[in-house]
């Protein structure tokens, strides 16, 4: 829990108090902001900027990045079921920006901490699992039940060879879910478990902390990826807007002809229309005749899943009728 009130909850509490009757201290007056030298910049006020809440992204970025590792997501579901042998499911809960620091005050422990290099990025990353997941992931690629007991604090270095046989799989499937953005390459630099160890940034700099939660049958941890914000600064107009409006109008033409190519569909000739009342049709005997409203010689209209699409000429092939197509309708 975060022990520290934020200026806005502060605010907050303070008009609680005023509300009801308590006695507050007064507030001191707001000191002046310092002005700029005459000539300098015109005499004008700065405005104080608060350096420890990062802003650095959109929310249409965020909520473009929430898309792709959503889709990580999926593909982590069916990689982790497969390598375990259990019905998993993977979720991205959580996709924010943050401090480095911050993130680290808010490591949950016991994890194991994996640094990765990811290029292009400049800056590695870091990947955490939490012990318990990993461990009982461990136990079941070695054939046990998965089921654990007692979790060590920190793993072997067979224990960690082992586990990289699920965790370069997810991190495949993460740099697989970002691939229309940028083509990632990874490569572990380091792993351990103490998170003390995992101070790999300045604690003030920003991050794009991403949170995955994983749950099976009898295993249930969370896998979290940091990514530095200055690694992803040259990519956040490709996050703005999704992929299909990011291409050209007709990009998609020829995938979806050929998606569409072979679907079944449905076309009829009419050879002509008629109105008649329904006394009429009530009285139609065997022999009567119904004009049509075309005439002999002129196309007929062909209709495709029910809306007129061409017109065409009647005719035969063998013993049977076939039309041959005169126009088409509606250029």
């Amino acid at each position: 829990m975060n022990e520290i009130l934020t200026n806005e909850e502060i605010d907050t509490l303070l008009d609680m108090f005023r509300s009801e009757g308590g006695a507050v201290e007064p507030e001191p007056a707001p000191r002046a902001m310092p002005t700029a030298p005459a000539g300098d910049n015109g005499g004008r006020v700065i405005s104080p900027i608060d350096l420890l809440k990062p802003n650095r992204l959109g929310r249409e970025q965020i909520r473009g990045m929430e898309r792709y590792f959503e889709s990580a997501g999926k593909l982590l579901s069916a990689t982790i079921g497969d390598k375990l042998r259990l019905d998993t499911r993977c979720d991205c809960v959580a996709v924010e920006q943050l401090r480095f620091g911050s993130w680290l005050d808010q490591l949950p422990g016991p994890v194991a901490i994996y640094v990765v290099q990811m290029e292009p990025f400049r800056l590695p990353v870091l990947f955490t699992a939490s012990t318990s997941l990993l461990y009982g992931a461990v136990d079941r690629i070695l054939g046990g039940s998965g089921k654990v007991t007692k979790v060590p604090k920190d793993f072997t270095l067979a224990e960690h060879t082992v586990a990289e046989a699920l965790v370069g799989p997810c991190l495949d499937r993460i740099c697989e879910s970002l691939s229309e953005v940028v083509k990632l390459k990874w490569s572990f630099i380091n792993r351990f478990c103490n998170p003390s160890m995992a101070q790999i940034l300045p604690a003030q700099d920003v991050v794009v902390s991403v949170y995955f939660q994983a749950a099976g049958d009898f295993l249930i941890g969370d896998l979290r990826l940091v990514i530095p914000f200055a690694s992803l600064e040259p990519l956040l107009d490709k996050f703005g807007r999704d992929s299909v409006a990011r291409m050209e109008p007709g990009a998609m033409r020829d995938k979806l002809g050929a998606t569409v190519r072979d679907m079944p569909i449905d076309l009829s000739v009419e050879l002509g229309g008629a109105n008649i009342r329904l006394r009429q049709l009530m009285d139609l005997q065997l022999g009567d005749v119904i004009p049509l409203t075309a005439r002999v010689g002129q196309p007929a209209t062909v209709p495709v899943m029910g809306k007129p699409k061409f017109t065409a000429h009647i005719g035969r092939i063998g013993n049977r009728f076939g039309v041959q197509v005169a126009d088409v309708m509606g250029r």
